[in-house]
């Protein structure tokens, strides 16, 4: 399997392309978010393009809380067309009507042209529209941006990468940490059931061979030895992942199994120098759960 680099899911991309009849700049901005989630920001007349910049920024972007938004200045005055409207009866029938109130005040009703102009309706501007050429212009921006965005997240998914794996490895030190501790806890535990036997058996053992026995017996019970070899698997997975396939989600979820057998081996160790070590593993691994949060 060829090595995927790792993302970080923060970042920043920004692309100007300028063409003889227009200027886009585009701006990409990337949170933490569990899904794709994107804030597309396009001017009304460019509302068709929407679906399409969303498509581009989820194939390449993939996932996090995504912001774009544009800045487009027209530099040629036939880049654009203007569809300008004049409502010619709705002004007519204002000037009518001014007349009638000038003719009952008596009062000479002065400059009808210009009034007329300042009434809502009467004048306006209808959709904009772009040429085809444009509208490329603009959706090569957005990819533009996003390539940066892509380079910035790899980027900070290097050192990102870099701490997951001094924190499994230390994980892994303290793994052994706890190995080590494996014989003198069963000593320990075995002086304690045979002392705790004393204070109530006054006579000898009958059977000795059967109550050594019952103690094996006891002494499986808090045994971590499965507990020991799924985490040391589990950290190699993460390991391997982490070279291989660096995916936020699968990454979560092998941290949520260490953490299970971290839990079990705290419980059952009933020793103190490996809950030591137990919680130091917990710690480390709280700081891959909050790291992993932030890849891609």
């Amino acid at each position: 399997m060829i090595a995927v680099p790792m993302k970080s899911m923060t970042g920043f991309g920004r692309a100007q392309l300028e063409t003889s009849g227009v200027r886009v700049v585009c701006e990409i901005k990337a949170l933490n978010g569990r899904y794709f989630e994107a804030d597309v920001r396009l001017p009304k007349y460019l509302y068709e393009l929407d679906p399409v910049v969303r498509k581009l920024l989820s194939e390449k972007l993939e996932r996090g809380t995504i912001n774009c938004s544009y800045s487009i200045s027209f530099t040629a005055a036939d880049a654009v067309e203007y569809d300008i409207q004049v409502n010619v009866p709705l002004a007519k029938a204002y000037v009518d009507q001014w007349r009638l109130l000038s003719d009952a005040l008596a009062m000479e009703f002065k400059d009808p042209f210009r009034e007329v102009l300042k009434l809502p309706e009467v004048v306006f501007a209808g959709e904009r529209t772009i040429s085809d050429a444009m509208k490329a212009v603009i959706l090569s921006a957005t990819e533009l941006a996003a390539e940066k965005l892509n380079n910035f997240r790899t980027e900070e998914g290097a050192a990102t990468s870099k701490k997951l794996t001094e924190l499994a490895d230390s994980i892994g030190v303290d793994l052994a940490t706890v190995i080590t501790h494996e014989e003198p806890r069963k000593q320990q535990l075995r002086d304690k059931i045979y002392n705790n036997l004393a204070q109530h058996i006054q006579e000898g053992i009958m059977d000795p061979g059967r109550f050594e026995q019952e103690v094996l017996i006891y002494l499986d019970k808090w045994d971590i030895g499965e507990e020991k070899q799924r985490l040391a698997q589990h950290i190699q997975y993460f390991n391997d992942c982490l070279s291989k396939e660096p995916l936020g989600r699968k990454l979560n979820f092998i941290a949520q199994e260490m953490g299970r057998e971290m839990n079990t081996m705290g419980v059952k160790s009933n020793y103190f120098p490996m809950q030591q070590a137990v919680v130091q593993m917990k710690e480390k691994l709280e700081q891959i759960k909050e790291q992993v949060l932030n890849i891609v």
